[in-house]
């Protein structure tokens, strides 16, 4: 019985030391913040934009300091020259700058250096896989698609958050760039519309009545022209 007593002392003392720990741990904006300034290696000129458009991208939701601190280090560790480097940053912070998702761009990044891949192909992916994004977020918002917008489709009301809004961007632009990226025909719209659609019903972070009216909102030839814009930007790439 007093071993049990015992035992139940030290679980009730090392539990908020546990969960103090735990706080300690957690990243916040400030870390990233110092990280910029104090250990990330780039131009005092680049280090001011970093700040910047990380301070945007933490206020409107674009990813958390934690992920945001991981990405820093990896790049920051990476081997790439210091141009590279930087011109990567900078590619996200654009992103950043213009409320475009960046968890794409960030995926094939790190995807591509654990794949050994140059920092140079890495960059010319991201940088035409951000005007892909920046493609589908204009056809979106020129639909009414946007941020604190309330989404109706038939008794269905939906107030579109950044989140919600970055995740269907982020989905549409996967789905054109793999279609196209796979080989197969850009000029085939109706393929293009279908593609999209059928990947965002397999995402089921993505509500049914969202693509429910991109399917009813958004024309398949609009689709299929970003997808021919891609086409075209990777045969320039060659």
């Amino acid at each position: 019985m007093r071993k049990i007593l015992w035992i139940a002392l030290l679980l009730a003392l090392l539990t908020p030391l546990g969960l103090l720990a735990e706080q300690q741990a957690q990243v916040t904006a400030q870390d990233v913040y110092n990280y910029i300034n104090y250990t990330l290696e780039a131009s005092a000129q680049a280090k001011t934009t970093l700040l910047a458009a990380f301070q945007k991208g933490f206020e409107e939701g674009a990813f958390t300091p934690e992920r945001a601190l991981s990405f820093l280090k990896r790049i920051n560790g990476s081997g790439a020259s210091l141009d590279l480097r930087e011109q990567v940053l900078l590619t996200i912070a654009d992103a950043l700058f213009k409320s475009v998702p960046v968890e794409m761009l960030l995926s094939k990044v790190e995807e591509g250096l654990a794949r050994g891949r140059p920092m140079d192909e890495i960059l010319a992916e991201i940088q035409e896989r951000k005007l892909t994004l920046e493609e589908v977020k204009a056809l979106f918002e020129s639909k009414g698609f946007r941020v604190e917008v309330e989404l109706r489709v038939g008794s269905v009301t939906l107030t579109l958050s950044f989140e919600l809004t970055g995740l269907v961007i982020t989905d549409v632009a996967g789905a054109l760039e793999d279609y196209v990226r796979s080989g197969k025909d850009p000029t085939d719209s109706f393929a293009v519309q279908q593609e999209v659609l059928l990947l965002l019903q397999r995402d089921k972070s993505v509500p049914g009545t969202i693509t429910e009216w991109i399917g009813a909102s958004i024309r398949a030839e609009e689709l299929g022209k970003i997808a021919q814009d891609i086409a075209a930007r990777l045969k320039e790439m060659k």
